[in-house]
């Protein structure tokens, strides 16, 4: 039977697992810490900690379908069809169909148009378990060192002095991938962006925080201050909030956003928030959270290939970006879903240099596509023109209000 060796058992090296069993390859996930434990007690893994929330597009949602999870992930999550953007203190809400957006861009499948959001470690659960029930083993503790290969295969050398060898290897690592630096060149690593924040996760219940619909996703920005919080729902009694404030590198006055003296505490960064003019529900779901994570904000260089002989990146390993409306998770899902397809197509060994070559054609030009999409979008989301940040949110307002306009326009001719 042809192997694979996975170095990574996040979310997207679980998935790859799941789709590599598919098509009759054994794989083994290897990661340096045990992921099951940090779910558990909340411990900080790069960007987006176990604890915080994740948002899951149509192309991502379809990819988890096909990897027979979707059920498991919907019962775990919650479909909610508006997104909405706020001044910091709630007033100017501009609220957005995103039902409607995703029929617009050609999604025709209704069980894929609402996005689905859910907790980070709910998905990994989901994920893992399907992995045990496919007997895909994952060992943990293992830190990758080194890797060496031939034509034919890959090993993996790990800091505990044990070694594993197979037909190929895939560095579904992170953005700050060790495979990555070992194969593809120790200098591609990920720069900081000078954003970070945390992530909270509260219980909605528990508090009687209640949220309108249009509140299931709403970010709250201060574009003049470069700060934003984003407060949604990832089940029916959970919510989450991300807090993040950046220096902008052209700005020269960085005296008035505190970057790296966040409070790492619920109730004092709750005070901070009241001080930003947050609405009173956004500053109670903070003052209640059970679990807090900090969350640093990095971005890898575009890369020129994925693939190097026997070895191939995915994910954030190959084009870790800026987190935006869940682009990064969702390039992953789709690395998983072509790497998926071809191997459908060449799933013999003495074809493998075919598969792995052609996944890194096909996926480098959609990511550094998605990469620059989701800088585009950090930067214009906290964009301040001359006029101030009020006068880009006018604008903002304007083109969702030329859509949904359009929208009203479509419906009544429909029902005509």
């Amino acid at each position: 039977m042809p192997t694979a060796i996975i170095i990574g058992s996040g979310l997207v090296g679980a998935a790859t697992a799941l789709a590599l069993n598919q098509v009759g390859i054994e794989s083994v996930l290897y990661d340096q810490i045990d992921l099951a434990q940090a779910t558990v007690d909340g411990t900080p893994v790069e960007f987006g900690d176990s604890g915080g929330g994740i948002a899951i597009q149509a192309g991502g949602l379809r990819v988890l379908r096909s990897l027979g999870v979707l059920d498991d992930c919907k019962a775990q999550g919650i479909r909610l069809p508006y997104t909405t953007w706020a001044k910091m203190d709630g007033s100017s809400p501009i609220v957005a169909d995103i039902i409607y957006w995703n029929k617009h861009s050609g999604e025709t499948d209704p069980e894929l148009q609402a996005p689905l959001q859910i907790l980070r470690s709910r998905l990994h659960y989901v994920l893992m378990k399907a992995c045990y029930k496919a007997g895909i083993k994952t060992f943990v503790n293992k830190k990758l060192i080194d890797v060496k290969q031939d034509a034919t295969q890959a090993t993996a050398y790990f800091a505990d002095g044990t070694t594993a060898t197979a037909d190929f290897l895939i560095g579904a690592d992170g953005i700050h991938s060790a495979t990555r630096r070992k194969v593809f060149g120790s200098h591609l690593t990920a720069k900081f962006t000078g954003e970070m924040g945390h992530l909270s996760v509260v219980n909605l219940k528990d508090h009687n925080i209640q949220l309108k619909e249009t509140e299931g996703t709403t970010f709250y920005v201060d574009r003049d201050k470069k700060r934003f919080v984003v407060a949604y729902k990832v089940s029916e009694e959970l919510g989450a909030l991300r807090v993040t404030t950046f220096d902008d590198p052209e700005e020269e006055d960085q005296t008035y956003r505190p970057v790296s003296d966040l409070p790492k505490h619920a109730g004092r960064l709750a005070d901070l928030l009241h001080e930003w003019g947050v609405p009173a529900h956004v500053e109670t779901m903070m003052r209640k959270s059970f679990r807090m994570s900090a969350a640093s904000v990095y971005d890898l260089p575009d890369m020129e290939t994925y693939r190097k002989d026997r070895v191939i990146l995915i994910g954030d390993a190959a084009h870790g970006m800026v987190p935006n409306a869940g682009i990064g998770l969702l390039t992953g899902l789709e690395d998983v879903g072509t790497l998926l397809s071809i191997f459908k197509h060449y799933s013999k060994v003495d074809e493998f240099d075919k598969a792995l070559d052609l996944y890194s054609r096909i996926r480098v030009a959609r990511g550094t596509e998605a990469a620059n999409r989701a800088r585009a979008m950090r930067v214009r989301g906290m964009a301040a023109s001359m006029f101030g940040g009020g006068f880009n949110h006018f604008m903002f307002r304007f083109v969702v209000g030329v859509a949904e306009v359009t929208k009203f326009i479509q419906e009544e001719a429909e029902k005509a």
